[in-house]
């Protein structure tokens, strides 16, 4: 949800090809948001660079890799690194090859879990734009569920302990200096929580001015988004027998797809829930 840019890697053997898809991918943008473009020349460079790179190897949204470099399957090599070697089942990885007879595409695609496989006579700057937009949305829509899943998970874990509660929402919640130029607070029942870490009245003055706005329903049950200025954006859950009060209010460099906002709204629902629950 805080993201700067989306992380794409490039790899190549050959220079020119990466200095063409440089060319033709610079303006890119999804949701608002640049890309970021590293580039590695063998499958060697590559894992190097995933290995002592953090935000690659944490933020990589979407790469092509070549198929023959240092030999007839290193691409294909790297593919089953990442995905098997790293545990990566998020990024979105497309092979491209100018010897597209070195392997069927059917198989290259079961085999190393890729998401496409094309020549690359097909990279055209419509092509990339088109693979790298719906790839970042993939990759945004499967690493929020993900997420999600894993908070409301910890949430129902903690339900019976409001500190536990607290300890399972820090990361979405406190203060991370990373994320210093896109603040967000959390209040319930009227509560700012972690209070101490941000600054709490900036925060209750943007609620209130926010939810005086008319914002899109999220349920029959009043919940809501509200969507203001500067990238402030808040999500609202009503007082109900079952939950508390809370609203989420966050700052962002763009705005989050439909689909992700739903996302958001289960995990401050599961924390109402879990908040009403708990003592």
């Amino acid at each position: 949800m805080f993201f700067r840019e989306w992380v794409v890697l490039l790899v190549d053997d050959e220079p020119d090809v990466l200095t063409m898809s440089k060319l033709l991918m610079k303006k890119f943008e999804v949701y608002g948001l640049p890309i970021k473009i590293y580039t590695a020349e063998s499958k060697a460079e590559a894992v190097e660079l995933l290995a002592n790179d953090l935000e690659v190897a944490s933020s990589l949204a979407v790469a092509f890799i070549d198929v023959v470099m240092e030999t007839d399957s290193a691409g294909l090599e790297l593919c089953e690194y990442i995905r098997d070697d790293m545990g990566n089942r998020l990024s979105q990885l497309f092979v491209r090859t100018g010897q597209p007879g070195i392997a069927t595409e059917m198989d290259v695609i079961d085999r190393y879990d890729i998401n496409g496989y094309f020549t690359k006579v097909e990279t055209s700057q419509t092509k990339l734009y088109s693979v790298v937009k719906s790839s970042v949305r993939q990759y945004l829509l499967f690493g929020m569920s993900l997420a999600t899943i894993g908070v409301l998970n910890d949430l129902i874990a903690a339900s019976k302990s409001r500190d536990a509660i607290l300890d399972a929402i820090h990361h979405l919640c406190g203060y991370n200096i990373e994320l210093e130029d896109t603040p967000r607070w959390l209040i319930v029942d009227d509560e700012v929580l972690f209070e101490e870490e941000i600054d709490a009245a900036r925060g209750v003055e943007t609620c209130a001015e926010m939810l005086s706005l008319e914002g899109i329903d999220l349920n029959p049950a009043g919940d809501k988004y509200v969507k203001g200025n500067d990238g402030f954006q808040l999500i609202h859950i009503t007082k109900k027998p079952s939950q508390a009060e809370t609203t989420y209010l966050f700052q962002t460099r763009f705005s989050p797809p439909e689909h992700v906002v739903s996302l958001m709204h289960s995990v401050f629902s599961g924390l109402a829930t879990a908040w009403r629950q708990s003592s």
